[in-house]
C-alpha cells in the first residue's frame, strides 16, 4: 500500500512539474494555451486530493470517465469518450462486425429466449432457431443474469468455444450445442428483391465498410434477372448513417464522375474537403426513389440530400432526422478513443440540413430546433427549391404508417412471435413464399392461442380510467360516481374485445410476416411487409408514371428516360 501511495505521489509531482515548464512555454506563445495547461493543473491536483483524502476508497478512472463523459455532454450528443472495454462497440458501428455466435436474445421472466439466428453464423449453422430457449452456458446457469450479461457471455474472440444448453419448445428438445465464435458480419444490405412491373428495392441499413460494394452486387443481381429492371428504390428509412466516404460511393454508383457530393466545413480550415464522385457510375439513367423517415439521419441524408440536389432520384417518405454533423475519432492513450464533432457537411446545393443548434449560455447546453423562418433556400441542378437546417424534406411526402393500438400490445407481448413459433413446428414449409397464406382458420387458431395465453388486451384509454377510479377513490367521491364508472368501464371492455376482429387485417399481416420469417430467414418477413408498405406502394405507382417522375425532378425537358 505505502508503495501505491508513493508511486502516486511520484507520477502526480512529475505532471505538475511538467505542467509547470510547459505552462511557462504557453505564457510564452498564446494565452489559450495557457488557460489549457492551468485547467489540466487544477483537474490534476483534484484528482490527486480526492483520491488520497476522500472518506471512501475512490477509483481514480472512474472519476476520470465521470469528469470527461460529463465534458463531452456539455457539448453536444456526438462528441463521445470511449474507455477500451467500449471500443470494440465503436468499431461494431462503423464496420458492422463482432466477434460471436450469431444469436439476439431476450429475457422473459425466468426465460431467455433467442429472437433471431443469422443463418450463416455459428449459431445457424449449429441448427439453432428462433423460438429456442437458452437455458445454460458453459454449463452455468443463466437464470439470475441480464440479457446484457448473457449477450457478453455469447460473444467473444472468434476461435474461441461456448457450449450452450437449449430447450426446443413444442418438440420438448433438450439438447447442448457447442458453438465456435466467429467474426459476425450484419449486412449493411440485408436483402434486395425485384417487385411487381420489374421495381428493384434495395434495403440499405447502415453506411458500414464496404457497403457500396453490396449495393452493388444487389443492384447487378437484381437487372441480371429475366426482364432485368426498370426502375430501383433504396430504402434508407431507420439509416442512422456511418461512414461518409462509403455514402460518396454509393452515390457515385448512379452519378458519373466529377460530381460534388459533399463538402465539409469546420474550424481547421486546412481539414475542409470536398468529396466529388470519382468512379463512371454504374447506371446514371435507371429511374431511381430513396425512401426515408424521421431516423433516416447522417449518411443516410447525405445520399439522400445530394441525389435530391443532382435531380438524380425522387426522395419520398417524411422528413428526415437532421444530422449535419461530422465527426472524427482520435487514439488516445491505453487504448482508448474520443469522436469528435469537428466539421458540418453541406450538400451540392450548399445546404447544412443540421436540425439543431447546440449553444452554450454559460455553462448550460442549450439545443435549439431551426425555426422555418430562419431555413435558407436552395436549388437543385434543375432549379428545384430545396431548403437547408430542418433536414431533409421528401419531394413526395408519405405520412408516417402506425400500428393500431391492438397490434402494438400484440407486439410488446410477444403474442405474434410466440404464435410464430409454434405454428412454424406444426406446419410444413411452402414451396415458395408465393404459396404461403394464412386463412380464416389460421386467425381462429391465434385467437384461441391468445385465450390459451390469457392474454387481455388493456387500452390506454382503461389504464387512464383506472388512474381516474384511483383519483375519485382519494377524493371520497367513489359512492356517487360509481354507477358512471362502472358503465364506462364495461362500454370500453366491449370496444376492446373487438379490436381483433376491427384489426384482423393488419393482425393477419403482422402474423404472416413473423411466420415467413422462420420459414425463410433473413427476408422472409420482409418480402410480406413491404406488399402492404404504403411508402413502397406509392413509390411503385410513381415510377410506373415515367411522365409524373420526370415532371417532379423537372427532367421534363432533357432527353426522354427509358
Amino acid at each position: 500500500m505505502g508503495f501505491r501511495k508513493h508511486k502516486w505521489r511520484t507520477i502526480c509531482l512529475s505532471l505538475l512539474l511538467g505542467l509547470t515548464g510547459l505552462s511557462i512555454w504557453a505564457l510564452r506563445t498564446d494565452d489559450k494555451y495557457f488557460e489549457i495547461i492551468k485547467s489540466l493543473d487544477i483537474y490534476a491536483s483534484v484528482l490527486r486530493d480526492l483520491n488520497n483524502y476522500y472518506v471512501d476508497s475512490l477509483s481514480p478512472f472512474a472519476l476520470m470517465r465521470t469528469s470527461v463523459d460529463a465534458m463531452t455532454g456539455s457539448l453536444d450528443p456526438y462528441t463521445t469518450f470511449y474507455p477500451q472495454e467500449e471500443v470494440s462497440d465503436l468499431k461494431f458501428q462503423t464496420t458492422g462486425k463482432y466477434g460471436g455466435t450469431g444469436i439476439a436474445i431476450r429475457r422473459e421472466d425466468h426465460q431467455v429466449i433467442i429472437t433471431d439466428v443469422l443463418q450463416d453464423s455459428p449459431a445457424g449453422l449449429a441448427g439453432l432457431r428462433p423460438g429456442d430457449r437458452i437455458e445454460q452456458i458453459d454449463g452455468k446457469a443463466i437464470d439470475s443474469l441480464s440479457a446484457d450479461s448473457i449477450s457478453d457471455m455469447l460473444r467473444g474472440e472468434p476461435g474461441t468455444s461456448v457450449v450452450v444448453g437449449v430447450y426446443r419448445p413444442y418438440l420438448h428438445q433438450r439438447f447442448t450445442v457447442k458453438l465456435m465464435r466467429a467474426e459476425i458480419g450484419l449486412r449493411s444490405v440485408p436483402y434486395a428483391f425485384r417487385l411487381q412491373n420489374n421495381v428493384g428495392y434495395i434495403r440499405l441499413q447502415q453506411f458500414t465498410e464496404g457497403c457500396s460494394q453490396q449495393v452493388r452486387q444487389a443492384l447487378d443481381s437484381l437487372k441480371s434477372l429475366p426482364g432485368g429492371l426498370r426502375a430501383l428504390i433504396i430504402d434508407l428509412r431507420g439509416n442512422p448513417g456511418g461512414l461518409l466516404e462509403e455514402a460518396v460511393k454509393t452515390a457515385n454508383l448512379f452519378v458519373d464522375p466529377g460530381q460534388t457530393i459533399v463538402s465539409l466545413r469546420g474550424r481547421v480550415r486546412a481539414w475542409n474537403q470536398t468529396y466529388r464522385t470519382t468512379e463512371r457510375a454504374d447506371d446514371d439513367s435507371i429511374p431511381l426513389a430513396i425512401l426515408i423517415n424521421h431516423q433516416s439521419a447522417s449518411a443516410a441524408e447525405i445520399l439522400a440530400g445530394a441525389l435530391q440536389d443532382l435531380d438524380r432520384a425522387l426522395i419520398i417518405g417524411q422528413k428526415s432526422y437532421g444530422k449535419g454533423l461530422v465527426q472524427s475519432t482520435y487514439d488516445l492513450p491505453y487504448d482508448t478513443k474520443l469522436k469528435i464533432t469537428t466539421a458540418r457537411y453541406y450538400t451540392p446545393s450548399g445546404r447544412c440540413i443540421q436540425a439543431i443548434n447546440y449553444t452554450h449560455v454559460g455553462d448550460i447546453l442549450q439545443a435549439d430546433q431551426v425555426p422555418d423562418s430562419s431555413r435558407q433556400s436552395y436549388t437543385t441542378a434543375h432549379g428545384r427549391i430545396v431548403k437547408g437546417g430542418g433536414g431533409i424534406e421528401p419531394d413526395v411526402p408519405v405520412n408516417q404508417h402506425y400500428l393500431s393500438e391492438i397490434a402494438q400490445d400484440l407486439l410488446v407481448h410477444h403474442m405474434i412471435f410466440d404464435f410464430a413459433t409454434r405454428y412454424f413446428y406444426e406446419h410444413p414449409k411452402p414451396a415458395s413464399p408465393a404459396d404461403f397464406t394464412l386463412s380464416d382458420a389460421d386467425f381462429d387458431s391465434f385467437l384461441a392461442f391468445l385465450q390459451e395465453k390469457h392474454y387481455h388486451f388493456s387500452s390506454d384509454a382503461s389504464q387512464l380510467l383506472d388512474q381516474f377510479t384511483d383519483q375519485v377513490q382519494q377524493a371520497g367521491w367513489w359512492e356517487k360516481l360509481r354507477v358512471q364508472t362502472d358503465s364506462l368501464r364495461q362500454a370500453l371492455h366491449q370496444v376492446e374485445t373487438q379490436q381483433l376482429q376491427s384489426h384482423r387485417k393488419e393482425i393477419l399481416q403482422l402474423l404472416k410476416a413473423e411466420i415467413a420469417d422462420r420459414y425463410w430467414p433473413q427476408y422472409g418477413e420482409w418480402l410480406f411487409s413491404l406488399q402492404t408498405d404504403e411508402a413502397v406502394q406509392k413509390t411503385i405507382d410513381l415510377l410506373d408514371h415515367p411522365q409524373t417522375y420526370r415532371s417532379l425532378l423537372h427532367l421534363s425537358q432533357l432527353a426522354r428516360v427509358p
